[in-house]
């Protein structure tokens, strides 16, 4: 299942309780079609959907649509080096 590093989890608590977003609101990883082939987007969500993959790191919950819960298995998402964004690292 993926993973979040401490760094990610702290960066994504920071966003969430930035924009308002409460506490118990959960990170979901989802493909994002509109942005072509491949990419993977981030949303918070009240409740995961049907299916979803749940789970919790360094006291952040977080979800994974189905559909590429398998291509995500052991990977793991951090912050970028310049600190302005979140990456996935794959799994080795």
């Amino acid at each position: 299942m993926l993973t979040l590093t401490p760094a990610a989890a702290e960066h994504i608590a920071s966003a969430r309780e930035q924009s308002g977003i409460p506490d118990d609101a959960h990170l979901r990883v989802a493909p994002a079609t509109e942005q072509g082939p491949g990419a993977i987007g981030l949303g918070f969500v009240d409740q995961p959907l049907d299916g979803d993959q749940v789970g919790d790191a360094h006291g952040v919950s977080f979800c994974v649509a189905p559909e590429i819960a398998t291509e995500l298995d052991a990977a793991q998402l951090d912050v970028a080096e310049d600190g302005s964004s979140m990456v996935l690292v794959p799994a080795t």
